[in-house]
């Protein structure tokens, strides 16, 4: 008999190792070969078993920390990609527009500065917007209230009051 066959278990079915171990006889494979690597998977396959346990676990816990990394990673491309993405869109546009009015040399050396002014322009107006500015109650943006006191209703204090 000769030992020059290889024992192959194809994917661990019950099927593929049967068929495997049946080939590996029928080459001229030796049964205490068979026999031991058996003996070896039943005492090896619990503790494989209790590793992907294990492994199962830490990752149901990590996983929830992969994901808030992924977000973070989003928020911050959002955040600073977008602006430059923004700025480069508008150097483009700004270019075209200058070139077109200007000519060539001209407007090559205006195009970024007239971006990044817009851009600036822009960011100033949501800050504008977030600062909150006390309005009346009769037009938005205007300082002009409608007394309700004369209602009897009071009207309620803002957060920053």
């Amino acid at each position: 008999m000769s030992s020059s066959a290889d024992l192959d278990l194809g994917d661990g079915s019950g099927q593929e190792s049967l068929s495997g171990i049946t080939n590996f006889l029928q080459a001229g494979g030796d049964a205490g070969r068979v026999l031991s690597a058996s003996i070896i998977g039943v005492i090896v396959s619990p503790v494989v078993a209790v590793i992907d346990v294990i492994n199962a676990v830490a990752n149901f816990f990590a996983q929830p920390f992969n994901s808030a990394g992924d977000a973070i990673g989003s928020l911050l491309r959002g955040l600073f990609e977008a602006p430059g993405n923004l700025l480069i869109a508008g150097a483009d546009v700004s270019e075209i527009a200058l070139r077109s009015i200007f000519g060539d040399t001209l407007a090559g050396l205006l195009a970024f500065p007239v971006t990044v002014g817009l851009v600036m322009i822009g960011l100033y107006m949501v800050v504008l917007y977030l600062r909150e500015d006390e309005t009346g109650d009769v037009l938005p943006g205007l300082p002009i209230g409608v007394p309700t006191d004369i209602f009897g209703v009071e009207e309620e204090d803002t957060i920053d009051e």
